[in-house]
């Protein structure tokens, strides 16, 4: 079914407009969650939290593209789920890559509104698509699908210490752009 359609079953609230959504980005979502979560119980959890959210979202929202709605629809609720389960654990054990970005990007009082969030944003994929490919392939891959170094080693032929400082030299030229674009680091 297409997108479009799948779309326009969850405006007339049709129940099949679940089904169909598990069906085409249940596999995409599942991956996006199990990444981050790694526990195949609390996956499941995230798919259903996943679907009804996107059931209560459209409408009013009409995504431009469906995967990619749905997908960090998933991501935000993994990664809060997460944190939840690292708040009872008391900080945890559980590494996340998106820590390593913290001081850079997050819980920066001077990015307080909507629109600076969105300005930051675009500063930030402006300084992506000005990277060499394997660079931002590494950055991407590490930060918005939180594979692990030794995943990256591999998937790219590197080894984990190459991985660890290329992405140690992204971030700080990433903190030198965005300082240098106005943003308080």
């Amino acid at each position: 079914m297409e997108d479009e359609q799948i779309i326009e079953l969850l405006e007339n609230r049709s129940e099949s407009a679940v089904i169909e959504l598990s069906k085409k980005y249940g596999k995409l979502c599942g991956a996006v969650a199990q990444k981050i979560l790694g526990d195949f119980t609390e996956t499941e959890q995230c798919l259903n939290d996943t679907y009804f959210q996107v059931w209560n979202s459209i409408p009013p929202a009409n995504p431009s593209s469906l995967p990619t709605f749905t997908a960090t629809i998933t991501r935000n609720i993994a990664l809060m789920q997460l944190r939840l389960r690292r708040a009872e654990k008391r900080g945890g054990a559980d590494p996340l890559s998106f820590d390593e970005l913290d001081e850079y990007v997050s819980g920066n009082n001077s990015i307080e509104s909507e629109a600076e969030r969105k300005e930051l944003v675009k500063t930030i994929n402006e300084f992506l698509y000005k990277l060499p490919e394997l660079k931002r392939q590494l950055f991407i891959r590490r930060y918005w699908h939180c594979c692990g170094i030794p995943e990256l080693a591999e998937r790219f032929g590197m080894s984990e210490s190459n991985v660890t400082v290329t992405l140690t030299r992204i971030r700080k030229k990433l903190k030198e752009y965005l300082h240098k674009r106005g943003f308080e680091i």
